[in-house]
């Protein structure tokens, strides 16, 4: 709501309808923390509204600083114009977490469709054996469904996000000749769309928001219910994961499943309710749009819930091959009889067929046999089928019609969206154990493809790098991990090393059986990079070191650094960072890139950041840097205050195989310049 008339005001200051030492007041008064949650929560109590709560105080706000302004404050809008903006505001942080989420169980699922590709199970209609399938197919029918949600959602977002700004009656009348232009302005400032006309009595958008975050919901109650039925002890194809040294960890998959099918149950009466608040009664009806307020967050939180549910569950569990294919071969499932039907048909009829399957079904059922041997008792099949036919019969993998082709188009389906789209989110799955350190880590990419290593800088993750994946996926196999004390990965006690970190990254190319690849190190990861290349020469490829240097003085600038957050945490730290991360000019414009970083920074433990640091302020590689034959691109940032243009070129000049690159940025031109930087790397490695 304050980012509302923070925008309101601007917006009628440049338009010459506040006055600009108005507009300026009522939007320093705007700030976050300007207003008492405490006291508004109690005013809003009183006067039964937070909108007007939070016009209140505002204006009380604004007196104190431009007594003159204060009757400004909210001018020529209504209540519901802020309302609606800032559910719609909401909405958009709350589709940018279920989006991240939904893309990490997507990646998940592929893994194990792909894997599972033809792994045979009993396919079941209810509880009765239809033929055989693969759990390939039955893992690609969740993620079609997915696919087909996360386009919706990725497609409507911009016609459900859009600005609402009428005032009383639809028409701005209070606003003059400026209502166009100022509603042009906010709109832009909060980055929401225009609509062509005020929606405040029609309400299409919020239902049809819900009704895809219910649909959605609904989708993965019913994958939480495959799973449940599928562990159930009769049937024990899928079992929670075990841990590395044989001790089965604590039930989570059950507990996730039960969450998300508590979730899916309560939709329809919540998408109910949002259809009965659509009828407004001509220019607004608090009432129903009141409903939404409570409704539409609620969808939001269960959509999520579930989502995080699954992820869990997807990350956890595990397969039980043997018990599949015993399950596909059991007689009491009878799972070949349509199979049987098919063949017998041409010669004696598909009903009789049909009968004289089932009659053995139950003969196989009553006797303890199995069906085959319960069909070789019987004249008319041996006569019509020989048993090297019936041999070939029972053989549930050559059975499986296009099980394949299907899972195939599936994942096709997924690698193209995937490819058009940078993934901004890191993947749970599972961690290398070292002996010391867990490490999270994504592996992505055509098999086959030169592998590539990325390593993030100091207080990020693996998703620093999300503005390079489309365009590296295209080329590579791509490695990124979370470095040790940051993201996923545990925190070990401290202080660490550069040693000990390229350590990890060989520990983490022994697990995965890489040989040999290129690496990609971001300032610490840099650092890291030239430990690997000086080494482990035979390990590394190329190397593209980014905004990093052999040794990063002054150490009493790392140790109060260290102290500070040890004492404070990463707050008292992020916006001094955050600064020399980029330059004015980007902070300006990109807010929204510079708020997802920034969160990814704060998100960071104090433990392993100062752990970190310590590495880093202990590191003088300048010894050897003669040992790095590896063929290597060096890149500066022309605005780099953390890593200066000059400590980047000195490195660049030690190096026997190495070449300058600098670009227009500061310490993160991964996100600042992203095309560029991506482009030169992806060039440099293919032999540029």
């Amino acid at each position: 709501m304050l980012e509302f008339e923070a925008a309101l005001a601007g917006a009628q200051g440049r338009h010459g309808v506040l006055d600009s030492d108005s507009a300026a007041a009522i939007t320093a008064c705007c700030q976050p923390g300007s207003i008492d949650a405490a006291v508004l929560a109690q005013h809003a109590l009183a006067c039964g509204a937070l909108a007007d709560a939070v016009v209140d105080r505002l204006t009380e706000s604004v007196v104190a600083q431009h007594a003159q302004a204060a009757h400004m404050v909210h001018f020529g809008v209504a209540r519901q114009d802020l309302c609606d903006t800032a559910m719609m505001l909401r909405a958009r942080d709350g589709l940018d977490l279920i989006a991240r989420t939904l893309m990490q169980l997507i990646l998940l699922l592929t893994q194990r469709a792909e894997l599972h590709r033809h792994t045979v199970l009993a396919g079941r209609s209810g509880t009765v054996a239809v033929g055989p399938i693969t759990f390939g197919l039955k893992i690609s029918g969740w993620l079609d469904a997915l696919l087909r949600h996360q386009d919706r959602l990725q497609r409507d977002r911009a016609e459900w996000l859009v600005l609402q700004l009428g005032g009383a009656g639809g028409t701005l009348a209070a606003l003059g000749a400026a209502a166009l232009p100022i509603s042009t302005d906010v709109a832009e400032v909060l980055q929401l769309g225009l609509p062509d006309l005020p929606w405040h009595t029609q309400r299409d958008r919020v239902v049809e928001l819900g009704s895809v975050l219910a649909s959605l919901t609904a989708s993965l109650g019913k994958m939480a219910r495959d799973v449940v039925a599928l562990m159930r002890c009769e049937v024990a194809e899928l079992v929670e994961v075990a841990s590395a040294r044989g001790v089965a960890v604590a039930p989570v998959i059950g507990p996730a499943c039960d969450a998300t099918l508590a979730a899916a149950q309560q939709i329809p009466a919540l998408v109910s309710t949002l259809l009965s608040a659509t009828a407004h009664v001509h220019e607004g009806d608090p009432a129903c749009w009141q409903v939404e307020a409570i409704v539409l967050p609620q969808l939001f939180i269960l959509c999520d819930t579930a989502l995080t549910q699954m992820r869990t569950v997807a990350t956890a569990l595990q397969t039980d091959v043997v018990r599949m294919r015993n399950n596909s071969e059991s007689p009491r499932l009878a799972l070949m009889s349509e199979t049987l039907v098919v063949a017998l048909a041409p010669a004696i009829g598909r009903a009789a067929a049909r009968q004289l399957v089932h009659a053995a079904s139950l003969g196989a059922q009553q006797s303890g046999k199995s069906l085959r041997a319960q069909l070789e008792q019987d004249e008319t099949v041996t006569s019509l089928l020989g048993p090297d036919q019936l041999e070939r019969l029972f053989q549930p993998a050559a059975h499986l019609g296009a099980a394949s082709q299907f899972v195939t188009r599936v994942l096709q389906t997924q690698r193209q969206r995937q490819a058009a789209a940078a993934i901004d989110s890191p993947i749970v799955l599972p961690r290398v154990d070292n002996g010391e350190v867990h490490l999270h880590y994504q592996l992505e990419g055509q098999p086959g493809a030169p592998v590539l290593i990325l390593a993030n800088s100091l207080g990020t993750t693996l998703d620093v790098w999300a503005p390079q994946m489309p365009i590296l996926l295209e080329h590579f196999r791509v490695l990124r991990f979370d470095a040790r004390g940051h993201g996923q990965s545990s925190v070990p006690a401290g202080p660490y090393s550069i040693a000990d970190m390229g350590t990890d990254v060989i520990t983490l190319m022994d697990q995965l059986g890489i040989a040999q690849a290129h690496f990609c190190g971001l300032s610490m990861g840099g650092m890291i990079g030239i430990w690997l290349a000086s080494h482990h020469r035979a390990r590394i490829d190329r190397l593209v070191l980014c905004h990093t240097a052999a040794t990063l003085p002054p150490p009493d600038s790392w140790n109060q650094r260290i102290a500070l957050v040890e004492h404070s945490g990463m707050a008292a730290v992020a916006e001094e960072v955050v600064e020399r991360w980029f330059t004015r000019d980007f902070q300006a414009h990109a807010v929204r890139q510079i708020g997802v970083v920034r969160e990814i920074l704060l998100q960071t433990s104090p433990v392993g950041y100062a752990a970190s640091c310590a590495a880093v302020r202990d590191a003088d590689l300048n010894d050897v840097l003669g040992d790095v034959q590896a063929p290597t691109l060096v890149i500066g940032g022309k605005h780099d205050h953390a890593v200066s243009p000059a400590q980047v070129r000195q490195l660049a000049g030690h190096l026997a195989h190495a070449r300058y690159l600098e670009l227009n940025a500061a310490h993160l031109s991964n996100w600042e310049v992203a095309q560029s930087f991506t482009s030169q790397v992806r060039d440099f490695l293919l032999g540029g």
